[in-house]
């Protein structure tokens, strides 16, 4: 027998090692793909997000790219905008929404809006000193939009799936809301003063 060489079982500390590093790994892996826990929402009115608005738009989102800013994933949407509810007339702009995939990461954020291609919503967007545009409120600004069997536009927001706060730090329920197009339009001629 060759000196050094062992017919034996592999070194228990190679094997150690080995599978700490798979594990560690394996770790690292699934908490690239979970959820952001962190997320706390407070609930917003629909009067304070017209009135902290810079513009409401009716629009369709295509997606258009992705970006990583301070470790946090955004999907970049286009919206083509048919209406103009509040502000400069717009017929599409950008808008970042926290969560998506980027270089092979994906990433989720509980309370950011899940936006399918195409569809009809209203837009609740806030425009950052920096020129970026967000939709307010995470999935709270963004309604879609529906016609009911009388053939009137009615807007709906589902639950947050966040934790939500009142303006005094309370836990709350957030049950979504539903209301006319034609009281949004109400809303935004008084400014959100309720």
């Amino acid at each position: 027998m060759k000196r050094g060489a062992s017919s034996g079982p592999p070194d228990a500390s190679l094997n150690a090692g080995i599978m700490r590093t798979v594990t560690i790994l394996g770790a690292l892996a699934l908490a690239a793909l979970l959820p952001l826990q962190a997320t706390t929402l407070q609930i917003l009115s629909v009067d304070t997000m017209v009135a902290k608005s810079t513009l409401i738009v009716r629009a369709r989102p295509t997606p258009v790219s992705s970006f990583q800013r301070a470790g946090l994933i955004y999907t970049s949407y286009r919206l083509d905008v048919s209406a103009t509810l509040k502000g400069s007339a717009v017929t599409n702009l950008q808008v970042a929404v926290p969560g998506g995939n980027y270089q092979g990461l994906h990433q989720a954020v509980a309370g950011s809006p899940g936006l399918q291609a195409g569809a009809d919503y209203v837009f609740f967007v806030w425009t950052a000193p920096s020129g970026s545009n967000y939709i307010i409120g995470l999935s709270q600004g963004l309604f879609e939009v529906h016609t009911n069997s009388s053939g009137a536009v009615v807007l709906t927001r589902g639950p947050a799936d966040a934790k939500t706060l009142d303006a005094a730090g309370g836990t709350v329920s957030d049950n979504g809301v539903t209301l006319p197009l034609t009281d949004l339009q109400a809303k935004i001629a008084q400014g959100g003063k309720p």
